[in-house]
């Protein structure tokens, strides 16, 4: 299934671009904001981050266990633009494609603007034919939603140094 582009941009107080850019290579940082019922988080390499994913898709009733690689890949500062990282899933029996980009922008010291673009998401045919093309489009958006959510909401009364 390919689809529109999914992307959710939010500014977060408390949250310094440096600080940020170094949490998303801790397991520690994804078990925090997680949007799902239960994550088990590891990088088995610098960029590559190693998930086992336990959850229950509420609008269908169905529960998921789910595990592959996220590869995190900084192509830089890209001017006015902020950093760029690329993202995609690999080794996942029932996400086949999906790849994006995480966009971080220092707005002041203490406040980032964090972006996070979706911009292919293939499903398995095994896991498509259980959920279909828009239950799973829905989920991954609301997944992407809940997870900006508990970054705020952390970054409200933590400091993400703490994950570091």
């Amino acid at each position: 299934m390919s689809s529109n582009i999914i992307s959710k941009v939010l500014e977060i107080n408390n949250c310094e671009k440096e600080t940020l850019i170094r949490a998303l290579y801790k397991a520690e940082f994804w078990e925090t904001i997680k949007p799902t019922k239960k994550l088990e988080a590891e990088f088995v390499a610098p960029n590559v981050l190693y998930t086992k994913v336990y959850d229950e898709i509420d609008l269908i009733k169905v529960s998921i266990e789910m595990e592959g690689e996220l590869v995190l890949t900084d192509t830089g500062e890209q001017g006015e633009k902020g950093r760029l990282i690329e993202l995609n899933v690999r080794n996942n029996k029932d996400v086949r494609n999906l790849e994006g980009r995480i966009r971080i922008k220092e707005i002041t010291p203490n406040k980032t603007k964090l972006g996070i673009f979706i911009t292919t998401f293939t499903l398995s045919s095994d896991f498509l034919n259980l959920m279909g093309k828009s239950v799973a489009e829905l989920v991954l958006r609301r997944k992407i939603s809940d997870m900006t959510r508990n970054l705020d909401n952390f970054c409200k009364i933590n400091s993400l140094s703490s994950l570091l």
